[in-house]
């Protein structure tokens, strides 16, 4: 009974082996030059499955071996890896290349046969040819896959004016509703920034912070200097467009003087101050708190004297209104 057992297993082994089940292998050799190849891979895959194939030779430790040079396809596969296994010291002369093929053909298909050649000691080389190597490469369709049986494309379906009108009537709420809320979106978005500050408004308020740091009372007459002249470029900039923090005082009276909205008693101010102004930053300069305070006075007047007609009354109104008289504006 127990080798009848033993029979029937070795038979459907071999019948699986026969038919290609996956994980079993197969191995074919060839012989020449005094060294043999082996290739061996597995008997079955699926189509675009990778396919791991070892070339296998065996030579005199005397010898060595050329791999042949592959490209990027062996028909009907395509070349994905290749690299040489690790050799074993206890056999030199073993070597062992291992591709990985893929292929989206199916059928019963060959690895093909590479050419290695065998080099003697004295140089002489000699071809090593590998033998073809089946593969039955399985389909992923289902079995008994018939195209024939694939039903074409129907026609349009008809649908009745009468079963249309709620989608229609649906689908114009929907973009009335996000017309809406794209509307109120908008608007707040409107309501939320604030306008601009105007040039001579921002000027004001940094000469008016400036002064309450009393930079000059500390010592700090170099950067109290630097940051007023900044403040009077930044609003030139602002107010008449020129781009007076990126040029030097001459460059700059030099655009100034050629300014259609800049009047002459203006660009005699502005030349004033900044000569002063760099004085103080490249001359070496420290003039006295209350000098340091003219020049704040004569910034703010300078922007007073050159801001926009409309604007002048409100400005001198509100730099001389008390806190008292503000705080009840508000």
């Amino acid at each position: 009974m127990k080798c009848a057992a033993i029979l029937i297993t070795a038979l459907l082994g071999a019948r699986a082996f026969a038919a290609g089940e996956p994980g079993a292998t197969i191995s074919r050799s060839a012989d020449g030059a005094g060294a043999r190849v082996t290739v061996t891979a597995k008997a079955t895959i699926r189509t675009g499955e990778p396919l791991g194939v070892d070339f296998t030779v065996e030579r005199p430790a005397d010898t060595s071996v050329i791999v042949p040079a592959l490209k990027n396809a062996l028909d009907p596969w395509d070349v994905r890896d290749a690299r040489a296994l690790p050799s074993d010291p206890a056999n030199p002369g073993r070597t062992t290349e291992r591709l990985t093929l893929v292929t989206f053909e199916s059928g019963d298909l060959k690895v093909p046969s590479l050419a290695f050649r065998i080099r003697a000691a004295d140089g002489t080389e000699t071809e090593l040819k590998s033998p073809e190597l089946p593969v039955t490469v399985q389909s992923l369709l289902a079995d008994g896959f018939d195209p024939s049986r694939i039903r074409d494309v129907k026609g349009a379906v008809e649908i009745p004016l009468g079963a249309r009108w709620p989608w229609i009537v649906g689908g114009i709420a929907m973009v009335a509703m996000l017309g809406w809320l794209a509307h109120r979106w908008w608007r707040g978005r409107l309501r939320h920034e604030a306008p601009p500050e105007p040039a001579h408004t921002r000027a004001l308020r940094e000469l008016d912070e400036l002064g309450a740091r009393e930079l000059p009372q500390k010592g700090l007459v170099l950067d109290f200097y630097v940051l007023l002249s900044d403040t009077v470029r930044r609003y030139v900039e602002g107010r008449f467009g020129i781009r007076a923090p990126e040029q030097t005082t001459k460059e700059f009276l030099q655009a100034a003087r050629h300014h259609p909205s800049i009047r002459d008693d203006h660009q005699r101010m502005l030349a004033a101050f900044l000569r002063a102004a760099d004085m103080v930053k490249f001359a070496a300069q420290r003039p006295g708190p209350s000098e340091c305070e003219r020049g704040l006075d004569a910034a703010r007047g300078f922007v007073r004297e050159s801001m926009p007609i409309g604007d002048i009354d409100d400005a001198t109104s509100a730099s001389n209104a008390s806190p008292s008289s503000q705080e009840a504006q508000r």
